[in-house]
């Protein structure tokens, strides 16, 4: 499992969280999470970088995970991880007041967190390794998710949210200065998500998608 499938999945709930507690509109596209609100992230991503700490085993979700491409671009995908999301975040020692406030962020959104499951696996693209994440919301339009997620990917207020295509779907994509740094692509009740700079990469990782 790599730190970045950790950190993506941990600082969501944060910045879920902050969202939460604004008032509707303040929070501009491309907003970051407050220092309050990803002080546990920051330090639940420090600690697991120690070498100490060894990872917590997940049961598998056979749902998600089958929405996961084998290939991408030809080549087979990897490091498939799938779990219920609430469990991946309490893995990582999260309490359960901070649990509370997470649970009340989803809340307002309409979506039951102990039905959250998240997923991630690895692709190769033209040589180099593109990492892909899924959040999947049953019963429910995995768009609501997308807002929240662009602020969290988001590193610059100057950033910016467009519609774009890729590998064939409707997308939406981060950017700062004109340069990509996020896509993402909701599907049903499965919010997609390709961390990546290059279009090619991720319009391989959406063509592979259902």
């Amino acid at each position: 499992m790599h730190l970045r499938t950790i950190v993506v999945g941990i600082t969501l709930a944060a910045m879920l969280t902050a969202c939460s507690s604004s008032p509707a509109g303040s929070t501009p596209p491309g907003a970051t999470a407050t220092p309050q609100a990803t002080a546990t992230a920051t330090a639940t991503a420090t600690a697991i970088g120690g070498s100490q700490l060894p990872l917590p085993s997940f049961g598998g979700d056979p749902e998600l995970a089958a929405k996961f491409p084998t290939q991408v671009a030809g080549q087979p995908v990897t490091d498939l991880l799938t779990v219920v999301f609430i469990d991946f975040i309490r893995g990582f020692g999260t309490t359960e007041a901070q649990l509370s406030s997470t649970r009340q962020a989803f809340n307002a959104l309409g979506i039951d967190l102990d039905k959250v499951v998240y997923g991630s696996a690895d692709a190769l693209v033209n040589g180099n390794p593109v990492s892909f994440q899924a959040f999947r919301v049953p019963g429910q339009d995995a768009a609501k998710l997308m807002k929240n997620y662009a602020l969290l990917s988001s590193d610059n207020e100057g950033d910016t949210l467009e519609s774009a295509s890729s590998g064939g779907k409707s997308v939406s994509v981060i950017k700062s200065a004109g340069v990509a740094s996020t896509w993402m692509y909701a599907s049903g009740d499965t919010l997609w998500s390709v961390n990546t700079s290059d279009p090619d990469e991720a319009a391989a990782v959406f063509a592979a998608l259902p």
